[in-house]
């Protein structure tokens, strides 16, 4: 005879049951449906050439894996339009001068001072004058601005360490020479014929005579010595009469007599000093 079952278990029968067999064939069609998907790839930064995002922050911090280490060098960033363009060089203008331009009106044209134009092109070439233009001539205008000159390193000179030599002092045979010139004596005095003044050079030194005078204060009579050396010791004849002039004798050409006993004659120099004076004697 059988039992009659109790309520709890055909509640458990009734509600628990189908509850455990829709769960596990949930289960079992999942579980066929993620077998047939492929397994989805995930895409991480990276700082290869490659990387669709560049990174920020001046240096790639990436492969760092976030602890702060080294990746052994420093990648630059760029702007956000893929990189920062070099600057382009400046260049100054060329302005070719026209009939009735000066330096001035042309830099006027371009904002810039009559100096700044003459400084620039006297860099160019030395030789560039700012008040003499010519038609066509090439100016360059320094609208990119005047360089500065590299100034010149002015080199140290060291001085020499010189020694004093000092200056030997003359002797006997180096001794200047001197000339000493007199009157020795006047031959025949009034008589133009044969009348002559001797005169002596009794230095060391050859005296030249040109321009020497032989003077007569009474009567203002003056003999001029023609260019004449007079070697030392040696003797020359002034001949009052007329003749030919030769190395020792000299004429006056007078045609009377130059001097008179008890006359004073006077040798005198080109300063007019007086070298020599004596009183004419009668012979």
């Amino acid at each position: 005879m059988k039992r009659p079952r109790s309520p709890f278990f055909t509640v458990l029968t009734i509600v628990i049951a189908p509850a455990v067999v829709a769960l596990a064939v949930t289960l079992l069609v999942l579980n066929i449906v993620d077998a047939r998907k492929e397994p989805s790839t995930i895409l991480l930064p990276t700082l290869s050439g490659t990387a669709l995002i560049p990174p920020r922050g001046g240096v790639a911090e990436a492969a760092t894996g976030g602890d702060g280490g080294e990746t052994g060098a420093d990648i630059p960033i760029g702007d956000e339009s893929g990189g920062e363009a070099a600057p382009s060089a400046c260049e100054n203008p060329i302005h070719i001068v026209a009939a009735g331009e000066t330096l001035g009106h042309i830099a006027e044209q371009y904002g810039l001072s009559l100096d700044e134009v003459t400084q620039m092109n006297q860099m160019l070439n030395p030789a560039f004058d700012p008040n003499f233009l010519s038609i066509g001539q090439q100016i360059t205008v320094p609208t990119c601005g005047v360089p500065m000159p590299t100034p010149t390193a002015t080199p140290t000179i060291t001085p020499v360490p010189t020694r004093v030599v000092p200056t030997p002092g003359p002797t006997a045979t180096e001794q200047p020479g001197r000339a000493i010139v007199k009157v020795a004596r006047v031959l025949n005095p009034g008589d133009v014929t044969s009348e002559a003044v001797e005169i002596i050079n009794e230095g060391t030194s050859v005296a030249r005579l040109g321009g020497w005078q032989l003077l007569n204060p009474r009567t203002g009579e003056v003999f001029v010595f023609p260019p004449l050396n007079l070697f030392p010791q040696g003797a020359v004849t002034v001949y009052s009469g007329v003749g030919e002039n030769t190395a020792i004798d000299i004429y006056w050409g007078r045609d009377e007599a130059a001097w008179q006993p008890g006359d004073t004659l006077q040798l005198l120099d080109p300063q007019q000093v007086i070298r020599d004076e004596i009183e004419v004697e009668e012979r």
